[in-house]
């Protein structure tokens, strides 16, 4: 339990559990040996459930749990002894999180083995409640509030945690020698919209007994909110990096106009590029540094992020995704300074569709923050048409928890971002190191062009200097705002019409 789960779980409110608390505590149906269970039958369940009004729980928590504070939450374990697949030759081990304090919806969790799925039950065996004197007495009818997954990630034979779900529809990954950062979600509604964010909830998990010889695991969830219902599949393997080929079916109950598919949640306080300023011992402090977007014609773009004192709202429209993510990329234990939070070790999250998304846009949400305890940062796919009651909707991608974008190119990337007071009065400079890709190559240079926008304001000048610290280019801009109070400024080195480098868009807001 840390301040991410924290994050993700307060203030969602008390959506339903589509199964109930009533259907975690069934007894197994030892006699046909479960139910039928594939993903054709969840798909039809999470169709059938989007036809009927959405029922909100009736069931109040017991007082013991949902009275349980932060520490005493966080000494209840599970027993890695009783992970599901322990003893066996699985590569993968299955552990529960007990419900309480601000999780408050218990999940169903089943386990799925030759086309029938059987209710995993509740038992206080499974769990070590922490030190006998600071033990809470809890009632013997709780539940579960999610899972994770354990696999040998560091050394062998050695079982760590790489992946969880817990809280409403989010679910975190990490590759190997990463710390937990940024978290991904089923699916975003009403995000920054005024009518006020809706939180899907995953209400029940179906995990799959993986067959011998299998290397990957994988995992169903059925979604439900107010607004739509959701069938979902992850199928998921390592090496490196964490990779999920993620398969849903969205049923809305009423016309979703921004309905973010795949999104992400991060964190960004400050860094070097932020024109906000921190009383601060660390250089920058943030789960991501960046959006990076590929369109569909292959072009790359990098936005840096930043925080400012109203929430900013970006788009990208395109006619269908060819990836997006958010970025980690500064790597150096220098850059933080932090050896307790490690920001250096945090994932990059990286997003490849595998079906047709259609047109729509790739929504960044930047949101005002004064800590670094709160996720400010969002984004997504947008489609462009509104998502309507009566129909399904299927999106098909890849999800890879990485050090870096999974994708071999030959553009030059954006390696680091500056801004601050230039020498004309109010005026800014930006400072933005390009390396890689043919940069390196100067007998082409007297070919590249370099374009430069501002949307309002103006660029005065521009300078291009070699980096031989990074064996790249060093480009400065003076930008002057002119009383603007928020400007998207681009840059980009171009040969013959063909990206050099990628394409550096910053949004200045003050």
């Amino acid at each position: 339990m840390n301040r991410r789960a924290f994050l993700m779980a307060a203030g969602l409110g008390s959506l339903a559990a589509a199964l109930g608390r009533g259907g975690l505590l069934a007894a197994a149906e030892s006699a046909t040996g479960g139910e039928l269970f594939s993903w054709d039958i969840l798909k039809e369940k999470a169709k059938a459930l989007a036809s009927s009004a959405f029922q909100p729980s009736s069931q109040a928590m017991p007082e013991a749990l949902a009275n349980l504070n932060y520490d005493q939450y966080r000494n209840i374990e599970f027993r890695s002894e009783k992970a599901i697949w322990s003893g066996t030759e699985q590569p993968y081990r299955l552990e529960l999180f007990h419900d309480g304090y601000i999780y408050r919806d218990p999940v169903s969790i089943y386990l799925v083995e030759n086309g029938r799925a059987m209710p995993l039950r509740y038992d206080k065996a499974m769990f070590d409640f922490g030190p006998a004197e600071l033990r809470v007495p809890l009632p013997d009818d709780a539940g579960f509030s999610g899972l994770r997954i354990h696999a040998p990630v560091n050394e062998p034979n050695v079982f760590e945690e790489f992946l969880v779900y817990q809280g409403a529809s989010y679910f975190r990954g990490k590759a190997k020698g990463q710390t937990y950062g940024l978290s991904a979600r089923g699916l975003a509604i009403d995000t920054a919209q005024p009518v006020g964010e809706e939180f899907p909830v995953f209400t029940a998990f179906w995990a799959q007994t993986p067959a011998p010889g299998d290397q990957f695991v994988t995992i169903y969830a059925l979604l439900n909110s107010p607004s739509t219902t959701g069938a979902y599949r992850f199928t998921v393997s390592r090496g490196v990096d964490v990779v999920m080929e993620v398969e849903c079916e969205i049923h809305p109950r009423r016309i979703l106009t921004h309905a973010g598919i795949a999104p992400f949640s991060s964190m960004f306080f400050f860094g070097p590029a932020d024109p906000t300023y921190h009383d601060d011992f660390r250089p920058r402090v943030h789960d991501s540094d960046g959006l990076l977007i590929q369109t569909s014609e292959g072009e790359w773009i990098w936005r840096p992020l930043v925080t400012a004192k109203h929430i900013l709202y970006s788009m990208f429209s395109d006619e269908a995704p060819s990836g997006f993510g958010l970025m980690q990329r500064q790597r150096a234990f220098e850059h933080y300074q932090d050896t307790n939070a490690t920001y250096e070790k945090r994932p990059s999250a990286w997003i490849q569709p595998l079906s047709n998304w259609g047109p729509g846009s790739v929504d960044l949400i930047e949101l005002p923050t004064g800590s670094e305890y709160a996720d400010n940062i969002v984004a997504f796919w947008r489609p462009r048409q509104p998502l309507e009651p009566g129909r399904g909707y299927e999106f098909r991608y890849r999800l890879s928890w990485c050090w870096d974008v999974p994708i071999q190119r030959r553009v030059a990337e954006v390696v680091l971002t500056r801004g601050g007071a230039g020498i004309p009065p109010k005026s800014r400079y930006f400072l933005i190191d390009f390396a890689g890709g043919d940069l390196h190559a100067q007998a082409d240079e007297e070919h590249w062009d370099y374009v430069v926008t501002a949307s309002t304001g103006f660029i005065k000048a521009y300078t291009v200097a070699a980096n031989d610290h990074t064996n790249g280019k060093r480009i400065g801009i003076e930008f002057h705002p002119e009383g603007t109070k928020e400007a998207d400024l681009s840059f980009q080195i171009r040969k013959f019409g063909q990206p050099v480098t990628e394409k550096w868009v910053y949004r200045w807001a003050p």
